[in-house]
């Protein structure tokens, strides 16, 4: 299955499922037979590459970066948002599905950087004072990915506590 596939058949689940959180977005998209990695991908990358394109030209600044971190709050990685496909392919894709705008924005809602410059702008902000921390994506208890380490090495993997022998 390709990314633009999988972004496809996200667009009604993201539509369907928005009050049920991105888990139950997730959930739909394993159920209709994308990829559990993927799955993911696209719940994490989708929403944020299309609030990014939605916000684009208004002056807000972004990070080119992102952040991965655990459930509890430990830095696992940081990585150029351009190298993840989803993202990539959710920008290229972005005037495409804007042409329904009740979907793209089903989607857009999603991201935290969307809400958080929406609410600044709604208090008065201006967009070119507008800075946009890098967004943090936090790897679930399921997540079998492995990603960089900030300082460049490979993060091993967590031993379970019932393992002891290992």
């Amino acid at each position: 299955m390709t990314v633009r596939e999988a972004i496809l058949l996200a667009l009604p689940a993201f539509s369907a499922h928005g009050r049920g959180g991105l888990f139950a977005v997730r959930t739909e998209l394993e159920r209709v037979g994308v990829p559990r990695r993927l799955a993911a991908e696209v719940v994490e990358f989708l929403p944020l590459a299309f609030a990014r394109a939605l916000l684009d030209g208004m002056g807000v600044r972004f990070d080119d970066h992102y952040v991965r971190q655990t459930s509890g709050g430990r830095v696992i990685g940081r990585k150029l948002l351009t190298e993840e496909p989803v993202f990539r392919q959710g920008l290229a894709m972005a005037d495409e599905v804007s042409a329904d705008g009740e979907v793209y924005m089903a989607v857009a809602g999603f991201s935290r950087e969307y809400r958080a410059v929406n609410a600044e702008l709604n208090a008065g902000a201006r967009a070119e004072d507008l800075r946009c921390e890098p967004p943090v994506v936090f790897a679930e208890y399921d997540d079998e990915r492995r990603f960089d380490d900030t300082s460049g090495g490979v993060q091993p993997w967590p031993r379970r506590w019932w393992q002891f022998w290992k």
